[in-house]
């Protein structure tokens, strides 16, 4: 099973085996800018989550609705019961609440500086262009693509780099492209794959995937092709099964079926490759270390607090009067807070490759309302988390 649904986040356990493909849409729950809210991939072989409130999914042929936050009530007592916690969700670990962090009072740490890193996904040129075709060819090829001019300047921009070094040199400078030139990362990580880049793609690889294309899905699209991607499907299937598809009748095909998403899918999950870029520093903190590196940290007094999570994946360390601090009981792929400063204002926090044991800070704002959660250990393994401070 590759998708599990939790109480306020969307959860895809993709692999190179099991290609993630959804169609994820900001639409907030509570009245939060849409223009704050990140635009997501489609396709994903990296494991993902994003929350229920934020976004409307397609997946599956099925819809999902932005929905509100569910939290458990907020209680001083941990001993006592609520329907939350007792209602385990499919898929993930019975809910286990703590009251207050597990420091509430000066303690040495030992801080270190590390980068932070965000990841995406980086479908090469080199990968998918026909292996026969030339720089010069190539660039005919995009020249007569019907894309616009900007789509067309990134592809030469690719071209460039595609023929101008090594494997190692391309990925360097794409990197550096994610950290200094947004617009361009947006273009190659969201926007780069259209059904109109069919011409480039190599000969063999497009063949195996139209052979076994059902003819009724391909006589839907048939007449919505522009006249260079038609001319290269004519090439890459033998003369009788265009017959077939031209003489069969046209059928939607189901969400995700349609020859643009197999092609897209097939695609990410052969060649794309994990690129993961600097974008800033993080401080985080062990209970051992260097002594050159301990810091005093004055945790404060959080009896007040309430924290629930799906087992034991992660632990609330501590507050200090600036800072909030977990520490993380799992290697974890990914991990995501987010902090609601008001209905209409949420700060976020996300995390990927973290070790076991590491201790993570981030922002606190004592009028904030409440902190939300979730992670996907290195196991896979799902769980969500909550922090109540008052009963909101």
């Amino acid at each position: 099973m590759i998708y599990y649904q939790g109480n306020n986040y969307h959860f895809y356990l993709a692999d190179l085996d099991s290609v993630a493909r959804f169609v994820a849409t900001p639409d907030p729950f509570y009245p939060v800018p849409i223009n704050k809210i990140p635009t997501l991939p489609s396709v994903s072989t990296d494991p993902i989550l994003f929350p229920r409130f934020l976004y409307k999914l397609q997946y599956n042929r099925q819809n999902f609705a932005s929905k509100p936050i569910t939290t458990p009530p907020y209680f001083k007592n941990p001993d006592q019961k609520s329907d939350f916690s007792e209602k385990t969700i499919p898929g993930f670990y019975p809910t286990k609440r703590t009251i207050g962090g597990e420091k509430q009072s000066r303690i040495d740490l030992y801080r270190s500086k590390r980068d932070q890193y965000n990841q995406t996904k980086y479908l090469s040129l080199r990968d998918i262009v026909n292996p026969e075709f030339d720089e010069s060819m190539v660039l005919r090829e995009i020249d007569s693509l019907y894309m616009d001019k900007k789509s067309k300047l990134y592809l030469n921009r690719l071209v460039a780099i595609l023929y101008g070094g090594t494997k190692e040199e391309e990925m360097k400078i794409i990197t550096n492209l994610f950290r200094y030139e947004t617009e361009f990362a947006f273009f190659l990580s969201k926007q780069m794959f259209t059904v109109e880049l069919i011409p480039l793609i190599h000969g063999l690889f497009l063949q195996e995937i139209l052979r076994n294309h059902d003819e009724r899905y391909f006589r839907y699209i048939l007449p919505k092709l522009s006249p260079p991607v038609l001319k290269v499907i004519r090439n890459s299937i033998s003369k009788n099964k265009m017959k077939q598809i031209e003489s069969a009748p046209a059928t939607k095909p189901p969400e995700g079926e349609d020859l643009v998403s197999i092609i897209e899918s097939e695609l990410y999950k052969r060649f794309a490759r994990n690129l993961y870029y600097e974008e800033g520093t993080i401080f985080t903190y062990r209970e051992e270390g260097e002594e050159t590196f301990k810091e005093t940290i004055l945790f404060e007094d959080s009896e007040r607090f309430d924290f629930s999570v799906n087992g034991e994946t992660i632990r609330f360390y501590g507050k200090t009067n600036t800072k909030l601090f977990f520490k993380m009981n799992e290697w974890m792929d990914t991990i995501r807070f987010d902090f609601f400063l008001t209905r209409k204002e949420i700060e976020t926090h996300e995390f990927h490759r973290l070790p076991n044991n590491l201790i993570l800070e981030i922002p606190y704002y004592e009028t904030g309302l409440f902190l939300v959660g979730a992670g996907i250990t290195k196991q896979r393994k799902c769980f969500e988390f909550s922090l109540l401070w008052f009963d909101y």
